[in-house]
């Protein structure tokens, strides 16, 4: 972990470098996320519906930022195609802000609890901006079953986390 830590502080005097381990550790840690989501599938959870925040992204030019819900909002061409695309450079700007709050404020450098505690703070955004945007409530309310679903996206957050973690040993490989 030494070695992470070494190289992320090198990283933040050179911005090409800094960039590149943001990309690499916000794609593991999406990865892992979706490797998460999957796992859950298996035990008959509902996937993620990345083209229903497509939808939302491409209304947005519209004019139309609330939906009450997304569903119902007509559907726009390649909302899938921007939906998981959207939900990767989330991942990747996480990340470089989680390696910009560990390069400034933690003298250990990144470790699993910091990860953790960070990817579940990120619910945040979720649960009082997308959420309620999609129509769905906040923190998940007016979903079908919002227990449930809130578990979900609380273990779905740590899943990321545990992915920022070992995404930033990953870079030592770099």
């Amino acid at each position: 972990m030494t070695g992470s830590v070494s190289m992320i502080a090198d990283s933040w005097s050179n911005p090409e470098k800094a960039a590149i381990e943001a990309v690499v550790v916000g794609i593991i840690a999406t990865l892992a996320t979706d490797l998460w989501l999957w796992l859950l599938q298996i035990v008959g959870v509902r996937p993620a519906n990345w083209a229903l925040v497509g939808r939302w992204l491409a209304w947005m030019p519209r004019g139309v930022f609330l939906h009450r819900p997304i569903a119902a909002t007509p559907s726009i061409r390649g909302e899938l195609a921007i939906g998981w695309a959207f939900h990767y450079v989330v991942g990747i700007a996480y990340a470089a802000l989680y390696l910009a709050i560990t390069r400034l404020m933690l003298t250990s450098g990144p470790t699993l609890i910091s990860a953790l505690v960070f990817a579940i703070a990120l619910l945040v955004a979720p649960w009082f901006v997308m959420q309620p945007a999609l129509g769905l409530g906040f923190i998940a309310a007016k979903t079908p079953h919002p227990r449930v679903t809130r578990i979900i996206n609380i273990s779905g957050h740590a899943a990321f986390g545990i992915g920022l973690y070992f995404g930033v040993i990953s870079i030592d490989f770099l």
